[in-house]
């Protein structure tokens, strides 16, 4: 049962920025995409229960390569849990958020990588963003299994939390919480459970 499963191993074991041979080892891909500060790193160390694998960082934008982490269970097959960097930090250059950007749309779509789910993040304040909607149209031009995480739930109060349910279901027609879209904090520890159990089910 995904309740009592236990993560038996949970390492960092590459960045990419491009073909490398980590990209298609047979080994299904978990990836994590969000806006810079969403809180993609906070997630993954609470749905890894560690408190540091995936380095936290107050300066949005630090993260320019994709980070493979290699994850096994007593449960589940064997699997990378995988970080792409944050999009949409406004202090970088445009330069440098356009090849973000790119790095971001080349790994969604590549045709020959190992991409089994990919988590969306979503601040759950600011909503949806532009990039937020092109990446959800990418994942299902590129037939991609994907899963929308609304994180920060802590910072809204349930009327909030309750218009925001209506707005995604108007923006996303097959958005359905419990389904593939989640609400969650990964600061507080709320609801992440049912995000990782949804993950580690689909790769049993």
């Amino acid at each position: 049962m995904i309740e009592s499963m236990k993560i038996t191993q949970a390492k960092f074991i590459t960045g990419v920025v491009g073909e490398q041979a980590v990209m298609y080892d047979g080994t299904p891909h978990v990836a994590f995409i969000g806006r810079s500060n969403v809180g993609k790193s906070s997630t993954l160390n609470a749905i890894l229960e560690r408190r540091k694998l995936v380095k936290t960082g107050r300066t949005p934008g630090k993260t320019r390569e994709i980070n493979f982490f290699e994850i096994a269970t007593d449960i589940a097959q064997k699997s990378y849990f995988v970080d792409l960097p944050g999009y949409g930090y406004a202090k970088l250059s445009k330069t440098d958020r356009q090849k973000l950007e790119n790095l971001i749309r080349w790994y969604i779509s590549h045709p020959q990588s190992d991409v089994h789910l990919i988590v969306l993040i979503i601040d759950a304040k600011a909503g949806l963003t532009l990039f937020d909607k092109e990446m959800i149209q990418l994942m299902q031009k590129s037939n991609r299994d994907y899963i929308l995480a609304i994180n920060k739930i802590d910072k809204l109060n349930q009327k909030d939390i309750n218009q925001l349910k209506v707005s995604l279901r108007l923006e996303i027609p097959n958005a359905e919480t419990g389904k593939n879209v989640f609400y969650y904090s990964a600061f507080k520890n709320k609801n992440v459970h049912l995000l990782r159990e949804a993950i580690f089910r689909s790769l049993e």
